[in-house]
C-alpha cells in the first residue's frame, strides 16, 4: 500500500481504465479509480487538495461490495486489513479489480515459466557444445564462434 499527495504514474506504468469516464448515479463518489499495469490505484480530490492510495495486484486478497447505511463501498482486503472505498459503481470495480489480478498474476507466471524453459534450453545448447568440443568434433575457435550465437540469444530472451 502506497501513500501520495499527488497522482504519479511509475516508470513504465500505463493507465489501463479508470473511473472518470463513468457516469455519477446517486452521491458523489469520494475516490476515483484508476487500474494500471502494476497497481489499483484510488485518488480522493478535496478542495485544493488531492491524496492518492494505491495497492499493488499482489496486496490485493479479495475485493467485495460492502453497504453501510444504505451507501455502497468497495471493500478491498489486504492482508488482515480491509479497506472501505466509496467509488462509482463498486461492484463493477470489485469484479474488475480481482479479473485484472488474476490476469497480470498468469501472464507473469506464463512469463516466469517461459524465462525458465529457455534457461534450460540455453543451459542445454552450452553442454552439448562441452560434449562437441570433448570429443574434438568441433576446435576451439568453432566452439567460442557458437558461444558467442548462445549469448546472443540469452540477450535477446532477455529478463
Amino acid at each position: 500500500m502506497f501513500w501520495s499527495l499527488s497522482f504519479q504514474l511509475l516508470q513504465g506504468e500505463e493507465i489501463i481504465t479508470d473511473s472518470a469516464k463513468q457516469a455519477i448515479k446517486g452521491f458523489k463518489p469520494t475516490y476515483s479509480v484508476y487500474l494500471t499495469n502494476k497497481r489499483v490505484i484510488f485518488l480522493f480530490e478535496g478542495i485544493k487538495s488531492t491524496l492518492t492510495q494505491s495497492f499493488t495486484y499482489a496486496e490485493i486478497t479479495d475485493a467485495t461490495l460492502a453497504r453501510r447505511l444504505l451507501i455502497n463501498y468497495l471493500c478491498l482486503h489486504i492482508a488482515d486489513r480491509k479497506f472501505f472505498l466509496h467509488t462509482t459503481a463498486p461492484s463493477y470495480w470489485a469484479t474488475t479489480i480481482l479479473n485484472m489480478k488474476n490476469n497480470l498474476l498468469a501472464s507473469q507466471a506464463e512469463q516466469l515459466s517461459k524465462e525458465r524453459m529457455n534457461e534450460g534450453k540455453l543451459r542445454e545448447l552450452n553442454h552439448m557444445l562441452a560434449e562437441l568440443r570433448h570429443y574434438d568434433i568441433l576446435s576451439d575457435d568453432e566452439v567460442e564462434v557458437k558461444k558467442k550465437k548462445i549469448g546472443a540469444l540469452r540477450s535477446d530472451a532477455g529478463p
